[in-house]
């Protein structure tokens, strides 16, 4: 849409503002090139519903500001996408990005994104666990002390302690953090549509 434009000072404004969006937006695919559009149409608006003042560049760059920077209002849009598909695919790269953008977005959906984080990381304390037992036997596992009290995970002192489960804690660990997984991938759906 550059070809508006005759001043060299325009064209690299909204080159560089819309490389900016079409770089953060090219995971959207049709629903980007479409809000492209939209965003384009608005800029276009708003630079004639300025009165005139003989420099459209400046024009251009109260436009855009009022529109703010792509990555601000990009980032709820993103979140919604890469959870979706992270409840599809269960990919964790996918649960991954669409936890980022959703934080960093911020808003009602920060707490609730911020607590799937902290379920997500005892999924990798599961792991952590099954990962040790075959180095760290004698610290690994689910123990009975003689007084009773069961310690699990990775415990420093196990004298005295009986294990109950043995090499069971590394599929039970692996069990653990495949469910806890499932459904806190499947619940961050709920994220979504909750807003």
């Amino acid at each position: 849409m550059t070809e508006l434009f005759d001043d060299p000072a325009m064209v690299k404004l909204w080159n560089a503002y819309f490389s900016e969006f079409d770089k953060l937006s090219a995971p959207l695919g049709d629903e980007g090139r479409e809000l492209r559009s939209d965003l384009e149409r608005h800029v276009m608006e708003s630079i004639g519903a300025q009165p005139a003042t003989g420099n459209p560049a400046q024009q251009l760059k109260v436009a855009l500001k009022r529109l703010g920077r792509p990555i601000d209002y990009l980032h709820p849009i993103l979140g919604e996408r890469y959870i979706s598909r992270a409840t599809h695919t269960y990919s964790p790269v996918a649960v991954g990005k669409g936890l980022f953008h959703t934080i960093l977005a911020g808003g009602g959906r920060l707490l609730a994104a911020s607590l799937f984080c902290l379920g997500y990381l005892f999924i990798a304390v599961f792991a952590v666990i099954a990962l040790s037992k075959p180095f760290w036997a004698d610290n690994v596992g689910l123990f009975r002390a003689p007084d009773g009290t069961i310690a699990a995970g990775i415990v420093a002192e196990t004298a005295e302690h009986q294990e109950v489960l043995g090499w069971w804690s590394i599929p039970i660990a692996l069990a653990l953090a495949m469910l806890t997984y499932l459904l806190l991938t499947k619940g961050l759906g709920r994220l979504i549509r909750t807003q």
